[in-house]
């Protein structure tokens, strides 16, 4: 299964619309078609270095047990 990226277009501007999860280029189009997407690209890989992981543990608090 592969993951593709949409948007949708409202009132002129183009924002990040939700994953397609499908088999190949030409099931996602047709799933983007009929929920009036626009099918941008297929997800390859994402990268998380150092940098993201020190930033999201400054801003992301633990949870408290009790």
């Amino acid at each position: 299964m592969k993951v593709f990226l949409t948007e949708v277009e409202k009132e002129g501007k183009r924002y990040a619309g939700p994953n397609i999860f499908a088999e190949n280029w030409e099931f996602a189009e047709e799933a983007a078609t009929l929920n009036d997407l626009i099918l941008i690209g297929e997800l390859q890989e994402i990268v998380v270095d150092n940098t993201v992981m020190n930033y999201l543990e400054q801003h992301i608090e633990s949870p408290t047990l009790h």
